[in-house]
């Protein structure tokens, strides 16, 4: 088996290899960034942010599954349109209906901050 680089091993090859994709595919950060080592190909699971209830994990969590960044930036009336093209569940269509009209988004992070979720640190 021939390996792709000289100075590392094939293990590190595909680790940098998948880091790339998840780059490509939108993660935004690497594992180094995020705190990892880089040394070891095992995925490390998403902590949330200190205080952060199951609850409102899951709820920040279904936001970010039916408003993808691609949105941002836009104000309410964007985002319940783009909700109601895609069919989004009630909840999340209830949640954004009470954000203030006329103010602009730019990320699902504001969102958070202004219904009151804790923002990830």
């Amino acid at each position: 088996m021939q390996r792709e680089s000289d100075k590392q091993g094939t293990a590190q090859d595909e680790h940098l290899r998948k880091e790339t994709k998840n780059l490509i595919r939108g993660s935004g950060t690497t594992e180094a960034e995020r705190g990892g080592t880089g040394g070891d190909a095992t995925p490390r699971p998403a902590r949330p942010a200190r205080g952060m209830s199951p609850a409102e994990v899951a709820r920040r969590a279904e936001l970010s599954r039916h408003l993808p960044p691609s949105e941002f930036p836009a104000d309410r009336g964007r985002l319940l349109a783009h909700l109601r093209s895609k069919n989004a569940p009630a909840s999340v269509i209830e949640t954004i209906s009470g954000l203030p009209e006329g103010k602009e988004f730019h990320t699902i992070g504001d969102i958070v901050r202004e219904i009151g979720l804790p923002a990830r640190h």
